[in-house]
This record gives structure tokens, sequence and C-alpha cells, in this order.
């Protein structure tokens, strides 16, 4: 069943639900699931790989109860808190990006949604000289709920990407979060998309979800049609609600890339927070498991793999960075 239907991706047709589920719920062989994975990437995204890199640029005191996040005023986990960097800062971290091999560089902030019109004016600002300075990197903003006007504004300063990501299916996210609900975030994929970003968006896997709830999120993020796909994988933070969470397998984790470049043969799909502390020596297998991205760098509250080991292993797999 394998061939056939990656056979039939390959003409150009979509899988369907139910043989996307047969697929991940079913019998198929890790190996068989990466293949087809390998064989779609290689045909729709050549060997090319892109980076990405991330600056947190206003850490902690999140109102949100996210189970998962570390910054959550909820959690007691020691992350360091702080207003909004100012502008050169952000342009600073823009310029190590790009050094870095990145091709394009998210702001993140902490919150529920940047509401200050004089913050968001800020990192409109801080776009802006980032364009003017580091001409082709691409500016990603991850700000949280946002309203029309604000996405506008900042759209309007030259960012090309809004992330946002959905976390995990419909069903399972109020297991994960209370304070805000799952058609909030759709609402606010939506609105950035009307504004005319590229829309970026994913999830966490790993947070006691089932197999059929990572199915339901792969399909809806089809739905919305979203340009861009991080994947997540949970690294328990002490302090955390999810402290004593069970780490997925290296197995598990490259059966969820395979299944996501399966039913999104076009789309970047990219490997980033948890992929060194849980794949461990396994990590290089996942761009045959269907990546052709990942993050580099440091990641919001936790220090990332030094970036020339990836570009390493990259070069050392024959892959084209881009």
């Amino acid at each position: 069943m394998v061939y056939h239907i990656t056979a039939k991706i390959l003409k150009g047709r979509d899988v369907s639900c139910r043989e996307a589920s047969e697929l991940y719920l079913g019998k198929t062989s890790l190996f068989d699931l990466m293949w087809a994975a390998n064989t779609i990437r290689e045909r729709f995204k050549k060997n090319r790989i892109g980076f990405c890199s991330v600056v947190n640029a206003k850490s902690g005191l999140c109102g949100e109860d996210c189970k998962f996040c570390a910054q959550s005023v909820h959690h007691k986990t020691g992350v360091r808190r702080y207003p909004l960097m100012p502008q050169d800062e952000i342009v600073m971290a823009a310029k190590q990006a790009r050094d870095n091999g990145a091709g394009c560089f998210g702001i993140v902030t902490s919150g529920r949604a940047i509401t200050d019109k004089e913050e968001i004016m800020n990192i409109c600002r801080a776009v802006r000289k980032i364009r003017k300075k580091l001409p082709g990197l691409d500016c990603a903003l991850s700000l949280g709920i946002l309203d029309k006007a604000s996405l506008d504004m900042l759209k309007s300063s030259g960012a090309l990407r809004f992330h946002h990501n959905l976390e995990t299916s419909r069903k399972y996210f109020p297991r994960i979060c209370s304070t805000h609900s799952y058609e909030e975030r759709l609402k606010t994929l939506k609105a950035a998309r009307s504004a005319g970003f590229k829309i970026c968006s994913g999830g966490i896997f790993g947070l006691g979800e089932t197999r059929p709830d990572r199915l339901d999120l792969a399909f809806t993020l089809r739905e919305l049609k979203v340009d861009s796909i991080p994947l997540n994988f949970l690294h328990p933070i002490k302090g955390t609600a999810l402290e004593k969470a069970k780490p997925m397998s290296p197995a598990e984790i490259l059966r969820v890339i395979a299944i996501f470049r399966i039913i999104h043969p076009k789309k970047d799909i990219k490997v980033c927070g948890g992929r060194v502390v849980n794949l461990r020596r396994f990590e290089p297998m996942i761009f045959f498991a269907g990546a052709n991205g990942m993050m580099i760098g440091n990641y919001l509250t936790q220090p990332g793999q030094d970036p020339a080991a990836d570009l390493e292993m990259v070069k050392d797999l024959g892959l084209k960075i881009v």
C-alpha cells in the first residue's frame, strides 16, 4: 500500500485521511514510511535544506496556562523575565542568525498577545532595520493572538511570515491549555493570512496526545493551507505541569515527521524544539524522514546545539543549505 500511495502523491494528488490513517495507525514499518517520505521530499524539495532561528524578544510572565511552557506564570521554572528587547538587540540577534546560516529569523514574544501599540511600533522598526541591514533574511513574527489592525501594521513593516502554532488537535487542546481556545488560534492564523503573511504553524508532540490527535492536527493544517510546518517534540522542563512526561522515542518522532511529509508533500517541514535531546544519535535521520529544514541556535528558554555542528551534519549528508 505504501508504494501505491507514494506513487499517487508523486503524481500531484493528495493522500486521503483514510490512507494516511492506514499508514500511520496500521502496521506500516518505520522504514517503509521513511522511504515514502524521503522519496516525496526528494521529488518536491530536492536536497535543499533551510535553517530558521529565533530570538526570545520578550520573556516570561505569560498569563496563559499551557502545560508545556516554561514562560507561564502558572509554573515555577526560574526562566529569565524581561520586557521587549531594544530594537538594536533584536537586529544583532538577526545578524547572528544569518551568520549561522539561517534564512529566516523569528521575533518571538511571550504572553497571550502584544497589545501595547508602542511595542508593536518598536517591533515594526526592528523589522525595517533588519530588512535594510540584512537583505535576503526573511523576518517572521510570533506575537500571539493579534487583531487585524496590528497584523496589517506589522505586515507593512516588511515581515514575511507569521508564526502561530496550533500545538495539537482541536479535541486534545483543552487538556493542554484552558486560558484561550483553539478557535482563537485558528482565527489568528486566518487573520494573518488575510493580512498577506505567509503562515507558519505546527505543533508540539509528546504532550500525551494520541496518534489520531497527530493526524487530526496534520489535516487541520492542510485545510488552512499553511506554508511552513514546525514540528516540536516535548523537552520536559522542571517546574512545568508536564515535567514528568514520558519522552517520545526516536522511532516515533521519525514516524511523526514522515507522516507529516506524506500529508504535506510540497510544504516546508522543519524540525525545531526538542530534536537534540529526544533524537540523540538519530538526529540526522530527520531528513530521510522527510524534513527539509530545522531550527538552529538557541530555543526560547533552552540552549540549542552549536550551529557549526548543524552545518557540518547537513553538509556531511550531501544536502544543500539554502
